[in-house]
């Protein structure tokens, strides 16, 4: 069953599609959002933090600015109360990956 964190972090994964979709020039993230809505927020997460490359939406993301990433599954896992449902290994490839693009990182995610 999952938890109610879980089912908030499901939520707020949706969320960041809609912020998305108002964005200027607008990103509508078709695939992401069907993959969260069949996999489920945490295990779409699971599995954007696991490839070995960033995604095409993040790319997205950071040219429309690198400001939007704050609108990426990289930065929302960082932020409390999600960070405890990833692991150590799984925040770290999130912050690498928006230092990399000179992202600041959420209130206490370094």
């Amino acid at each position: 069953m999952q938890s109610n964190l879980e089912e908030q972090f499901h939520a707020a994964m949706l969320n960041i599609y809609e912020q998305g979709t108002r964005l200027k020039p607008s990103y509508r993230a078709t695939r992401f959002r069907q993959m969260v809505l069949s996999l489920g927020g945490k295990a779409a997460a699971d599995q954007l933090l696991s490839a070995p490359g960033v995604s095409d939406g993040f790319t997205e993301l950071f040219l429309r600015g690198p400001e939007n990433l704050r609108l990426s599954v990289e930065y929302v896992v960082l932020q409390e109360p999600w960070r405890p449902l990833f692991t150590d290994e799984q925040r770290a490839v999130a912050r690498k990956r928006l230092h990399d693009m000179g992202v600041e990182l959420p209130e206490g995610a370094a």
